[in-house]
């Protein structure tokens, strides 16, 4: 259980280390394959049922049982061991995700703070579209900061398994690790979030907000459509649709270590634009 406290005042870690912001030490990124779960059974017949009927949404068992799907644990776990990050402990993971998983019975949070003999604090992010990862990075830092934490492990992930309409286009599965550190080589993510940007805005607020020169790589998500909301920036990468988050976040992991790199995404249903700027050639604090 996760419980608040005073702080301790004795503790005699350096303050400033506990005030830095953590720093992005390694990233991996994985497209999945067919996995192992199928979701044709009687429990799920009758949850996903019940979980469509709740909203008017029509359930089609003939997608259930097209075939098996990736777990979000499974994805999990695979992305931790590709990362090498589960030879050491970590203190937070966080599950940053914007399709649900795939089946309710098999938690990637539960997971992961059962997969490190510590048992570190773990919990899943949902329901804020695109803008779901660069939460999660607010969250690690935000929790960092409060605990002294010295490693913070950040999961995004898509699965494209649904027995119902989503509205959106889904091709595939896939996920995105981030380690984060005290002393990472890959530059501090800075996050920011802008609440209810209409769309025959978002061109001047990019423009405000987006650093210019040429030693600056701007990532744009499928929210983004570049030749529109980003004239000023010719070179900007666009990420087209069929994976809700981790397709972008994956491009992280390609960019040249001594470069400043922007994330951007946008998500056209609530206005929130969403940025991350990570600057990978400055020194950590």
């Amino acid at each position: 259980m996760y419980q608040t406290a005073a702080p301790v005042l004795t503790r005699t870690r350096d303050r400033r280390s506990a005030a830095a912001p953590l720093r992005l030490a390694g990233i991996t990124h994985r497209v999945f394959g067919t996995g192992t779960t199928r979701i044709d059974d009687a429990f799920s017949a009758r949850h996903f049922t019940d979980l469509t009927g709740a909203y008017g949404v029509d359930y089609r068992p003939e997608l259930a049982g097209s075939g098996a799907g990736n777990t979000f644990a499974a994805m999990s776990r695979a992305l931790v061991e590709s990362l090498g990050a589960a030879t050491a402990p970590v203190d937070l993971a966080v599950v940053a995700h914007a399709t649900p998983d795939l089946d309710c019975r098999a938690a990637a949070a539960t997971y992961l703070s059962d997969a490190w003999p510590h048992g570190p604090l773990a919990f899943s992010l949902s329901d804020q579209g695109p803008c779901t990862p660069f939460t999660a990075l607010r969250l690690a830092q935000a929790y960092a900061g409060r605990h002294d934490y010295q490693r913070v492990l950040v999961l995004v992930l898509d699965q494209s398994t649904l027995p119902y309409p989503t509205g959106r286009e889904l091709v595939g599965d896939a996920g995105v690790a981030m380690l984060l550190t005290r002393d990472g080589a890959l530059g501090a993510p800075r996050t920011e979030i802008h609440p209810g940007v209409p769309v025959d805005r978002l061109r001047d607020r990019l423009a405000g907000l987006l650093p210019a020169g040429d030693g600056t790589a701007v990532l744009a998500g499928p929210g983004i459509v570049t030749r529109r909301d980003l004239p000023d920036h010719p070179e900007a990468v666009g990420t087209a649709p069929g994976y809700p988050t981790a397709r972008l976040w994956g491009r992280l992991a390609g960019q040249p270590a001594a470069r400043t790199v922007v994330l951007v995404d946008y998500d056209e249903t609530t206005g929130d634009l969403a940025l991350c700027t990570l600057d990978r050639a400055a020194e950590a604090s």
